[in-house]
């Protein structure tokens, strides 16, 4: 954890408090945090440790300072010392950060495709040794249904379902950058109980947190491989709802999405949603991050959008203040806009 957490904190860079850090790891779907996410390359990390609480994140920080890792440059906002940053180099010598971890594209699926998937394994085994008596793994009703339904779907015995998800699991998490014994560790099956995660995190000498990342660097791998190649991974592919298979827009920003779509300037989008006009730029901005198609141009000039991110480039920062010192034309949505659109791209 302490490597995740020095790491976002260089990249960050003090330009943000560490509370930023503590809603990028729960997941906050709020402007700010996703574009954040966005400009400092950190949405890898987006909703991966939803359980961190704001007393542990502190008391880390608070450690880091009395190590001399961390310096508080303004109120919670830290940088990292040249101390921190050697150690960070050590570290990430000693422990490469999760390669295919993608908390940001696959946040939505990871929770429900792993209940849906633990069932069925124990449900599978368990009927092909003849065994109907057994305490589910789950306790969720809506995944019992789904389990129950999915199995009928699939119109074959026992056996031949059993053994192509075991086929599709085995290549699903083969995979040389990863460790897929970090999660058959956790599967229960016929007179087989799986490990809890803390029960797996002493079993491989791993510390929970880092044990935690490691894990959900196989199932974003195993995800890697199977969105988008159904004919090779059918079984494991429909564990994945569609509508799971892409971040969607929050609540709020989806129905202004409509409305653009439809032909409303931003002022009429916010006169029909009786919304303040800062409350719709935000959806615009949050849009721009989650549509790749969504195109700019209507509301910043290519001329403008340039002079942002040159000044974006020479001031090596993600400031909106110092951006705007620059380009004084620009107004702070405009800024904003350019960096969610085309900020987390390598500068040419």
């Amino acid at each position: 954890m302490e490597t995740v957490v020095l790491s976002i904190l260089n990249k960050i860079n003090g330009e943000r408090t560490i509370y930023s850090l503590f809603h990028l790891l729960q997941g906050k779907r709020s402007s700010q945090t996703i574009q954040d996410a966005h400009l400092y390359k950190i949405t890898p990390y987006f909703h991966t440790y939803p359980t961190v609480t704001r007393t542990a994140l502190e008391k880390m920080i608070d450690r880091l300072k009395q190590r001399g890792l961390v310096e508080e440059i303004a109120e919670r906002k830290v940088i990292l010392t040249e101390k921190g940053k050697r150690e960070l180099e050590q570290k990430l010598g000693d422990y490469n950060l999760p390669e295919h971890l993608n908390g940001w594209k696959y946040h939505q699926v990871t929770d429900s495709f792993w209940e849906r998937l633990t069932l069925l394994i124990q449900v599978s085994s368990n009927l092909i040794h003849h065994e109907r008596s057994f305490i589910p793994v789950r306790n969720k009703r809506e995944t019992h249904i789904w389990v129950k339904q999915y199995i009928r779907q699939q119109n074959e015995d026992r056996y031949k379902l059993s053994e192509r998800l075991y086929v599709e699991l085995i290549s699903a998490l083969d995979n040389e950058k990863t460790r897929p014994e970090l999660v058959v560790l956790r599967l229960t099956g016929f007179k087989k109980i799986g490990l809890t995660t803390m029960q797996a995190s002493e079993e491989t000498g791993l510390e929970p947190a880092h044990y935690h990342f490691e894990f959900l660097n196989c199932l974003h791998a195993l995800f890697d491989k199977v969105v988008g190649n159904e004919h090779t991974y059918p079984l494991l592919s429909g564990m994945i709802k569609k509508a799971e298979r892409s971040v969607p827009l929050t609540i709020s920003t989806d129905k202004t999405y409509r409305l653009m779509q439809r032909g409303y300037t931003l002022e009429e989008v916010a006169a029909v949603r009786n919304l303040k006009q800062s409350t719709i730029e935000d959806h615009v901005v949050e849009i721009a991050l989650s549509i790749k198609e969504f195109n700019i141009d209507d509301y910043v000039l290519k001329e403008k959008r340039e002079r942002i991110l040159q000044a974006a480039y020479q001031n090596s920062a993600k400031k909106l203040k110092q951006i705007k010192e620059q380009v004084a034309d620009a107004s702070y949505f405009e800024i904003r806009l350019v960096l969610a659109k085309f900020g987390d791209k390598e500068w040419s």
